[in-house]
C-alpha cells in the first residue's frame, strides 16, 4: 500500500464519483473528506476511511487533515469558493502536508470562478507546499444541462455563437488523470496542467447528438439576453448566470478551442470523444 496518507474532498461530485474507482484499484492510503458522512457512506460504501470536514469550518479540516500527507482539493462552484478553499489550504499548512493536488479549471478566463481558482492556486503556490495543478477544460456532463431540451424536443438552446470551438473533456478523463498525478506523487510538482479533449463546435455538437441518438438535432443560437432570461426562468441563482454570461463571451472569442495532449501524455490513454460520451449517456438525452 502506498505509504502517504492522501485525503480526498469532493469525492461525490461530477469527477469525484470517477475517481474513487480508480484510486481504489490503485491501492492508495486514503482518506476522504466529506460535509455530509451519511450522505458520503452511501456513496462510497463501508470499506473505505471516512472523516468529517466543511469547508466552511476551518477547524474541521485542522482536525481532519491530521496525519495527511497529499490533500486533493476539489469542491463545487459557490460564490464563496475562494473563502472555502482557503480554509483547506490554511488548515494544509498548519497541519503539517506535504503537497496539495486542486482541481481547477481554465483560469485564464475573467469570469468569477476562474478568477477565484486563480487566486488559489496563487495562495498555494505561495505557501510553501509541493502543488500540482489540474486545469481541464469544458466538462462534457455540462451538456446534460445545455441539452435539456432534447428529452421533450430535437433542439438545444446556448448563445455561443454556432462556429465557435470548445474544447470539450470526459470526467473520466480527468478521473483518470487525477489518480496518475496522485499516484505518482513528486513527478508532478510545480505542475499546471490544461487537459482537453478534441474541439468541437455547438453545430458539430448538434451533428453527433444526430448520429449517436438516431434523430435529428439541431442548435438554436440565442441572444445572450434571451438565454440569461431562460436560464433565470429555470431558477439559476444570479451568481451563476453571472458566471455564465462571462464565460459566453470569453468562448465567442474562440478562447476555450486550444487542445492539448495533458491525458495522453500522462495517463498514456487517448482523450474520449464526444461520440462516446453521449453513446454512454444516451439514456439521459433520450426522449421522456
Amino acid at each position: 500500500m502506498h505509504k502517504h496518507l492522501i485525503a480526498v474532498t469532493g469525492a461525490t461530485g461530477v469527477t469525484g464519483q470517477h475517481l474513487i474507482p480508480r484510486l481504489a484499484r490503485r491501492g492508495l492510503n486514503l482518506r476522504y473528506l466529506a460535509r455530509d458522512i451519511r450522505k458520503a457512506r452511501q456513496f462510497l460504501g463501508n470499506d473505505v476511511e471516512l472523516v468529517a470536514a466543511d469547508l466552511d469550518d476551518r477547524a474541521s479540516f485542522d482536525r481532519a487533515l491530521e496525519g495527511v500527507h497529499t490533500l486533493y482539493l476539489n469542491s463545487g462552484h459557490s460564490p464563496a469558493l475562494e473563502e472555502q478553499q482557503t480554509n483547506a489550504i490554511e488548515a494544509a499548512v498548519a497541519t503539517g502536508c506535504a503537497r496539495i493536488v486542486k482541481l481547477s479549471g481554465n483560469i485564464d478566463s475573467p469570469a468569477p470562478i476562474p478568477e477565484a481558482h486563480k487566486a488559489l492556486e496563487a495562495k498555494i503556490a505561495a505557501c510553501g507546499l509541493r502543488h500540482t495543478f489540474l486545469r481541464p477544460n469544458f466538462y462534457m456532463t455540462n451538456l446534460h444541462y445545455v441539452a435539456a431540451g432534447l428529452k421533450d424536443g430535437d433542439t438545444f438552446t446556448s448563445a455561443i455563437p454556432r462556429d465557435v470551438k470548445i474544447s470539450m473533456t470526459d470526467p473520466r478523463d480527468v478521473a483518470d488523470l487525477t489518480a496518475t498525478v496522485l499516484d505518482e506523487d513528486s513527478e508532478h510538482d510545480g505542475q499546471g496542467y490544461y487537459q482537453t479533449g478534441a474541439a468541437v463546435s455547438l453545430d458539430e455538437v448538434a451533428e453527433t447528438f444526430s448520429r449517436v441518438l438516431n434523430r435529428d438535432i439541431r442548435y438554436e443560437m440565442v441572444d445572450v439576453d434571451v438565454w440569461e432570461d431562460m436560464v433565470t426562468k429555470r431558477g439559476l441563482p444570479s451568481w451563476l448566470i453571472e458566471h455564465q454570461v462571462k464565460m459566453i463571451g470569453f468562448a465567442a472569442n474562440g478562447a476555450y478551442a486550444y487542445v492539448t495532449n495533458a491525458t495522453e501524455e500522462i495517463t498514456g490513454q487517448k482523450p474520449r470523444t464526444l461520440e462516446t460520451f453521449i453513446a454512454d449517456h444516451a439514456l439521459a438525452f433520450a426522449r421522456t
